[in-house]
């Protein structure tokens, strides 16, 4: 099997470093819409979830958005059909969360393993990453609440 983002997200710190990577090359977007769609499959109550995939859309679909999603044509017109029609469930990300994390793996994960960071953690298992509060991003929160509904129920994807 190759090394993919399974990989990176069962090891808190190699997922700290991955993101590092990718902010660092203004493509941290990807990988935080990947968590947060994770993230909002664990939702139970049917308030939280309407809430919760208004603020990802607007977040990472509106088209003012700093964080907009590059995605194709038919996913952004199913996604909308989906919220204009109220159809929001646990799932409603679920097929763009595919595609990124195929975009992920075809992309970014490669030149992550070339990469000196993930080297120096491969040989050294440690990190050098400051989490000063000017770095801690959503990210970093998603990352969080990501780490603690898989130690709550693993065997959700």
């Amino acid at each position: 099997m190759a090394f993919g983002l399974d990989q990176i997200v069962q090891d808190k710190n190699l997922a700290l470093i991955f993101r590092k990577f990718l902010y660092e090359r203004y493509n941290n977007e990807n990988f935080s819409f990947w968590l947060e769609a994770e993230n909002f499959k664990y939702l139970t109550s049917s308030s939280q979830t309407k809430d919760r995939c208004k603020e990802i859309y607007e977040k990472y679909f509106s088209a003012s958005s700093k964080y907009e999603l590059n995605i194709d044509s038919f996913q952004r017109k199913e996604l909308d059909e989906k919220i204009k029609a109220g159809t929001i469930n646990n799932d409603i990300f679920l097929a763009i969360q595919n595609s990124i994390r195929k975009l992920l793996e075809m992309d970014a994960i490669p030149l992550f393993t070339k990469s000196e960071q993930y080297k120096k953690y491969n040989d050294t298992k440690t990190i050098d990453i400051d989490l000063s509060e000017r770095d801690r991003s959503v990210t970093i929160v998603m990352m969080e609440e990501f780490f603690k509904n898989r130690l709550k129920n693993p065997k959700k994807e």
